[in-house]
């Protein structure tokens, strides 16, 4: 994750709906483990059918088919003792289904593999021959679809860790319940849907974690009356192994798809929950109101207390490059940071990961200045390149669309190109036909542009 993770550490009943209050100490926890699990958890997770338990037996080949345009259907097998239902793929199936699988817009192919649903199984296990996630491309991808859940895996995923040395990847994904947590998480995750992620490589329990290589993860949920009235509070928390509940600000809910969706770098127990996060000094800033609460109760964002976000307030580089991190869903393996960042600073992974992609080249001298007010020109130049990065940047915009404002002279060179393509996107409008690029930004108006941004197609 980037950044360090905000903590529950209290509620409180508003309108029969829980207002959370996310610092930087953990005091809710929880035990989760899956439900057909032999095994313990872990920050990456146990499998369903533990570490050193043998597994569960496959189903007759003739149960999988590849169909003409490279899906791939079958049906498992069902262990009653471990309740796993386990599927295997075989090395000339997967061949035959990439194949088969037609290469899209951007050059990825998709494998998909449709594992049928069985009366009984509190897990799906799917044994996958390593090579499908050990090339050095992610440009091939596999996806696995269950009743739990569905997860698209990088073909890059485990060529870091497991190298090609490894035969085969099992893959668990089952349902998890709330046995033994703290009495306070299973209140507020209450009746919805909580799973568990882990993985095997030749069958022996293997811990994953690559930054370099996320998974998105869907899981099936449909919203009660009261979530629909806010459904931009349905979310996602990770139980880390020490059991602490740990924000996952991808987390959304797709209503096309019926699912929340998020992604992650690692494997553990993930849970849908319904977030509604606020501050004592929003009345001020009605226009900034509702940006600030989506993005805090999904832990994008940061408030300067429990209490309080200081809308008003400038907002800092480091605060502001930590935040667009995390609203892009941004990560990357860490290998050093700007000489005035604190590693014990919560913006730390964040800021790192963003040096490390190009997003920042700092100030110089390996400095980033990270409590100086940052400008709203240096906000659109950090926004775009995050952007560009992401590919989600589609309008390439150049000085001519900047001639609208009147302060358009005043758009450092290095920044005029950022600034063209952020106002053509639509991301900035500008005040009173100014653009105001030398202008600090404050938290409200920070938090107005990183939820435009959240919500780009």
């Amino acid at each position: 994750m980037t950044c360090t993770s905000f903590w529950l550490t209290e509620t409180v009943l508003k309108n029969n709906n829980y207002i959370l209050s996310l610092a930087g100490a953990p005091t809710a926890t929880a035990n989760i483990t899956a439900a057909s699990s032999g095994g313990s958890g872990g920050s990456g997770g146990s499998g369903g059918s533990g570490g050193t338990q043998e597994p569960p037996s496959q189903p007759p080949a003739d149960n999988t088919k590849v169909g003409s345009s490279g899906n791939i259907t079958t049906t498992p097998k069902l262990d009653k003792n471990t309740g796993t239902a386990g599927t295997n793929i075989d090395t000339a199936t997967m061949a035959a289904a990439l194949g088969k699988t037609a290469t899209d817009s951007a050059g990825n192919k998709t494998v998909k593999i449709e594992i049928h649903a069985v009366e009984g199984a509190k897990a799906y296990e799917p044994t996958l021959p390593a090579s499908a996630l050990t090339t050095s491309s992610a440009n091939t991808q596999v996806e696995i679809k269950t009743g739990i859940a569905e997860v698209i895996m990088p073909g890059n995923m485990l060529v870091q860790q497991a190298g090609t040395a490894a035969s085969n990847v099992s893959l668990n994904i089952a349902k998890a319940d709330l046995t033994g947590a703290a009495e306070e998480t299973r209140r507020l995750i209450g009746d919805r849907p909580v799973i568990q992620l882990s993985l095997k490589v030749d069958g022996k329990q293997y811990s994953w974690s690559n930054e370099n290589a996320p998974v998105t993860v869907s899981i099936p949920y449909q919203p009660t009356a009261q979530e629909l009235a806010n459904p931009e509070h349905i979310t996602v928390w990770y139980i880390d192994g020490s059991g602490n509940v740990v924000e996952v600000p991808s987390g959304r809910y797709d209503p096309v798809t019926g699912t929340v969706t998020f992604s992650t770098t690692h494997f553990s127990s993930y849970a849908v929950v319904h977030v509604l996060k606020t501050f004592d000094d929003l009345g001020n800033v009605a226009w900034a109101k509702k940006p600030i609460e989506v993005l805090a109760s999904k832990g994008t964002l940061k408030g300067i207390s429990e209490k309080e976000y200081a809308p008003q307030k400038n907002i800092t580089r480091a605060e502001f490059l930590c935040f667009l991190v995390r609203t892009l869903g941004i990560e990357a393996e860490i290998n050093g940071n700007f000489s005035d960042i604190n590693s014990s600073a919560y913006y730390y992974k964040g800021i790192a990961a963003a040096r490390r992609l190009g997003i920042t080249g700092g100030v110089g001298n390996n400095k980033f200045n990270p409590d100086a007010s940052i400008t709203r020109q240096d906000m659109m130049v950090l926004a775009e390149k995050a952007l560009r990065l992401q590919k989600k940047h589609t309008q390439q915009g150049n000085a001519a669309d900047l001639d609208k404002f009147a302060d358009r002279r005043l758009i450092s060179d290095y920044a005029v190109y950022s600034a063209a393509s952020i106002v053509k996107e639509g991301l900035m409008e500008g005040s009173g036909g100014s653009l105001n690029p030398l202008g600090n930004t404050t938290r409200a108006e920070a938090a107005v542009f990183l939820y435009r941004i959240y919500n780009m197609d």
